[in-house]
């Protein structure tokens, strides 16, 4: 989907932003703190970009910020909640939806009803995420170093590419989407590709 090159470019760019934001640089150092192997992730992250690519300001105030992680061994969402519980606590204005990716299986279930197989990783679960740009999760590693997981790459959110990922949903699906997230509207200069 993209070479090396770009790819390399593209990761150092939003390793930079992220770095330069007063909100999303505490709160990886925070989330780090709270649970070393969780990334934000989705929606946060592509607004952001996109926002900031088109001239615009993002306010975080009130936003849904989804924060993922991959945890099979989590019995109960006992981790999960107790995560909700420190954001919630730490930054009460934001709207926390937390999921354990392991766990996507037991209450997934396709457009025909079917369930789906355990994901393996984290990279495999992003990799069915709807569309290419909402695909990347950003994480503040142990070295203090921000570590970016983008299965489907970081052309289309650079490059305001709005694309259907099909290994999971149906087209109407992403058309749905497209419609209810305002993605056009909000951000004019995205392109509908594929």
């Amino acid at each position: 989907m993209e070479n090396q090159e770009k790819s390399d470019v593209f990761e150092q760019k939003i390793k930079k932003f992220i770095i330069q934001n007063a909100f999303l640089n505490p709160l990886l150092h925070d989330l780090k703190g709270f649970q070393p192997l969780a990334y934000l992730s989705a929606g946060v992250i592509r607004n952001w970009i996109w926002s900031h690519l088109h001239g615009q300001k993002y306010d975080f105030h009130q936003t849904e910020v989804d924060v993922v992680f991959y945890d099979a061994e989590e019995i109960n969402q006992q981790r999960t909640l107790k995560l909700k519980s420190l954001l919630e606590a730490k930054y009460p204005d934001q709207i926390w939806d937390i999921t354990n990716q392991a766990h996507v299986h037991h209450w997934y279930k396709t457009e025909s009803g079917h369930t789906i197989q355990p994901l393996k990783s984290m990279s495999e679960a992003l990799s069915y995420w709807p569309e290419t740009a909402t695909a990347i999760a950003v994480r503040m590693d142990e070295q203090h170093q921000i570590e970016v997981i983008a299965p489907l790459g970081l052309s289309d959110l650079f490059e305001l590419k709005l694309r259907w990922n099909d290994r999971f949903v149906s087209r109407g699906v992403f058309e749905q989407r497209v419609q209810t997230k305002r993605f056009l509207e909000r951000w004019p200069q995205l392109e509908i590709v594929n």
